[in-house]
């Protein structure tokens, strides 16, 4: 009699379960700290439950687990599960933050992109120059020294030739200007840019914004072409097989090529390596290194006759192409391979 009476009890309990068809929906983030999450609970079967993604300032949402791009999601309640909403950040990589300002910009939509496209590089102390077994590398880049930088924000891509007419109103046309032949269009980098040219641009970007732009000094290019504090010590900029992360003589074909195309690196920065070469602020010098070891932001020597350029182009040699490489023009060059690069 006892067990029957236990039957019935068991039996009654499964009945009351199957008759109550409840489920409960778990919505996570891939990252509390990028973006929140609603929708979590239990709920009748055949119910319908809208889940959300909410991403947090620097952030976006990219889509849930199952590649699902809705947001809201509408779902309908069959069985207990759980969604996942993966976030990424806005900067590619870096940090997720943008510079206080930056949302001042005009409406001109390539300058005011620039607020998403500034990467937050973190500062830290690296080893700048090249390492003792690099059969490459020349005397200019020796001895490998110890260097201190603070927190600087940079561009992700070169400046493009859309945002350098936004700035200046027009084209360059001295050495031939952009062509068809060496890249022309929107969202090919700018080229055929003196040093001098560089100051001019960021003169009226600056003047436009009320932002401070800038160029790059050498060490900080150096310290972020290599990936900051998440560099894995890399021969390029992105990795150690040039094709994938770089423009460059055995791949370019003679010429530019739309940014952002290869590989990003640590920090989510494009064409560091090859593409264009890339104007730094600092005077050249070839024994500097010899002056800097241990500096915090050095900015170069005082005095000069031709500024550094860093990063390899469409048109050298992989050699030329490594993070530690280093090579210079007169202020008022202008090349068909040479662009530049913001900082702030």
């Amino acid at each position: 009699m006892k067990r029957f009476y236990l039957f019935l009890i068991v039996a009654s309990l499964m009945l009351f379960t199957a008759c109550k068809k409840e489920f409960t929906i778990t919505v996570q983030s891939n990252n509390e700290v990028w973006g929140s999450v609603t929708g979590s609970g239990t709920y009748a079967k055949g119910s319908t439950v809208s889940i959300a993604a909410v991403a947090k300032g620097g952030y976006k949402f990219v889509s849930w687990q199952d590649n699902n791009t809705d947001n809201p999601r509408s779902i309908t309640v069959n069985a207990n599960e759980t969604y996942i909403a993966t976030f990424a950040q806005e900067s590619g990589g870096g940090g997720g933050e943008t510079p206080t300002g930056l949302d001042i910009h005009t409406g001109i939509a390539c300058i005011d992109a620039l607020a998403n496209d500034m990467v937050k590089v973190q500062g830290g102390t690296f080893q700048m120059g090249a390492t003792s077994g690099d059969a490459d590398a020349g005397e200019n880049e020796k001895p490998r020294h110890s260097v201190t930088l603070s927190d600087f924000y940079i561009c992700k891509y070169e400046v493009t030739q859309e945002l350098w007419q936004a700035v200046m109103g027009s084209t360059p046309t001295e050495n031939g200007g952009w062509t068809a032949e060496k890249g022309k269009g929107d969202k090919y980098p700018a080229y055929n840019i003196t040093w001098n040219d560089c100051q001019t641009f960021i003169q009226k970007l600056n003047a436009k914004t009320g932002l401070k732009f800038r160029l790059l000094t050498e060490a900080e290019w150096e310290y972020a072409a290599r990936g900051g504090n998440k560099s894995k010590g890399y021969t390029y900029s992105g990795g150690n097989a040039l094709d994938e992360v770089a423009w460059y003589k055995d791949n370019s074909n003679n010429t530019n090529h739309i940014v952002m195309q290869k590989t990003a690196n640590e920090l989510g920065l494009y064409d560091m390596t090859g593409n264009v070469w890339e104007w730094c602020s600092d005077w050249y010098g070839a024994t500097y290194y010899t002056e800097s070891a241990g500096a915090s932001n050095p900015i170069g020597p005082s005095t000069g006759s031709c500024r550094v350029n860093r990063g390899g182009g469409r048109s050298t040699f992989a050699s030329y192409c490594r993070v530690s490489f280093r090579s210079n023009y007169t202020p008022d060059d202008r090349y068909d391979y040479v662009g530049f690069r913001l900082a702030l």
